[in-house]
């Protein structure tokens, strides 16, 4: 079958309408960092969001901007819905590009919603769901781009809230830590700032029911599924890391709970994940398994940004050490991102990941990494926690809760909750711990029964 890029037939509207249903259509893989130019073939549902978020003409929108960034691209507008804006709702962006000249390269759209000098909650991302990156937009498109602006429950109400916007060079900044952005060249009747990012708008935030230091995101509705809480089974021998799960614990031990999107929405069978953990004196067992037609992860050095292709991530809160938690990553590379944190995303992440925890994993691959074309199934890990190298002296004692979460991330779409399942959905911030899982260090199973 024939691949076209999008670029080439998007400007026709009826033309694209005529292909949807035979023709393969490519884009830029949205959550890689990876050429431009390198494309996948798109499900015929994501043809059609491309098609309808890629205008020909500007819309009634309810703001209208007129903000030039450079000679590139202008914002024509938004429409904002989920105001009065309160803790724990949710804020529904759609903004409005006109593309006036190509933007070559790897960029980013970023939304920061900030609480002035209190906190920011960042959206970076490609465009139409990250279907749809910048730097494949043409000339004379209009883009129809929508972000989901989860508020936290504890975000702070003493001080108005912005929605800043502006675009950056993802590839720089993930390459060489170059902090390239558009430049504002006209700010229209919105306000510039002088790190070329423009104030959408300025918000009150009405209180919510999360108390200080509490969720971060509302917990979605579960409707009558159970609170995530998982026995860990005590190991009575280790297992050997090999990525095989052929040791006793692994078929005595119970998995998690299905795995949903972080907003509670049914995870799609073809990213069906499932997870195991276990422990002994020495330290605490974590294996994963998870469906994978496409596996991708070209981020090949430990705690590199790990989360822009697929991954299995576990959050663990450390016993005894209020507000202090690990982030694990795991890739079908096998990189390992290994990170401390001693708030919520307290430090920034590229000093959290100085982090040495002393794991030990290996990575089992149904198929191959990064080949395109290749057939593949899925990919599994299986790791060993040492307690010590989580800085406790030692395992905690049997009956010790410990707050956790396990989360996959799909290469197709980083950025999408469509291509991300977690074990406990708390919305989209993974580092929010407080409402996620509950792990119980248990006793060793039982053995089973003589037949």
């Amino acid at each position: 079958m024939r691949a076209f890029s999008t670029s080439a037939i998007v400007r026709s509207r009826p033309l694209w309408t005529a292909l949807l249903a035979s023709v393969a259509v490519t884009v830029a893989l949205s959550g890689c960092k990876r050429p431009a130019s390198q494309t996948i073939v798109l499900t015929k549902d994501q043809e059609q969001q491309i098609a309808d978020n890629v205008l020909n003409a500007p819309p009634a929108m309810q703001t209208k901007l007129d903000v030039k960034f450079e000679d590139k691209i202008t914002l024509l507008g938004y429409d904002l819905k989920g105001t009065p804006a309160k803790k724990g709702g949710q804020l529904d962006l759609t903004m409005y590009f006109r593309v006036d000249e190509p933007v070559h390269g790897d960029w980013k759209i970023f939304v920061h919603f900030e609480a002035a000098g209190k906190r920011r909650q960042p959206f970076d991302h490609y465009g139409i769901g990250g279907l749809y990156p910048v730097g494949s937009w043409k000339k004379g498109e209009i883009i129809k781009d929508t972000v989901n602006i989860q508020i936290p429950g504890d975000w702070p109400a003493d001080v108005q809230s912005q929605i800043l916007v502006g675009f950056f060079d993802w590839g720089a900044w993930s390459k060489a830590g170059q902090d390239r952005r558009l430049k504002v060249a006209n700010a229209g009747t919105a306000k510039s700032l002088p790190d070329d990012r423009i104030v959408l708008t300025t918000l009150d935030i009405a209180g919510g029911g999360a108390p200080a230091g509490g969720a971060a995101l509302a917990r979605p509705p579960r409707g009558d599924e159970p609170a995530a809480v998982y026995s860990v089974a005590q190991a009575a021998s280790a297992p050997v890391i090999d990525g095989k799960f052929d040791d006793a614990i692994w078929s005595s031990a119970p998995g998690l709970a299905r795995f949903r999107q972080p907003d509670g929405q049914p995870l799609d069978a073809g990213l069906a994940t499932s997870a195991k953990l276990a422990w002994d004196k020495d330290n605490l067992y974590f294996m994963a398994t998870t469906r994978d037609s496409e596996i991708k992860n070209e981020h090949a050095a430990n705690d590199s940004t790990l989360w822009e292709g697929d991954v299995i991530e576990l959050f663990l809160a450390l016993p005894g050490k209020d507000g202090e938690y690990v982030e694990l990553q795991f890739a079908p590379n096998n990189a390992r991102f290994d990170a401390h944190f001693t708030g919520h995303r307290t430090p920034e992440w590229p000093e959290a990941a100085k982090f040495e925890s002393g794991v030990k994993h290996a990575v089992v691959v149904n198929g191959s990494v990064n080949a395109d074309g290749a057939p593949d199934t899925g990919w599994q890990v299986e790791a060993a926690i040492p307690w010590k190298g989580l800085g406790l002296d030692g395992a905690p004692a049997a009956g010790t809760k410990i707050a956790a979460n396990v989360y996959r991330i799909d290469s197709k779409g980083p950025h999408d909750l469509k291509f991300m399942g977690t074990w406990a959905p708390v919305g989209n911030d993974f580092h929010q711990l407080q409402g996620a899982g509950t792990l119980i260090l248990g006793a060793a199973p039982a053995p089973a029964a003589e037949k």
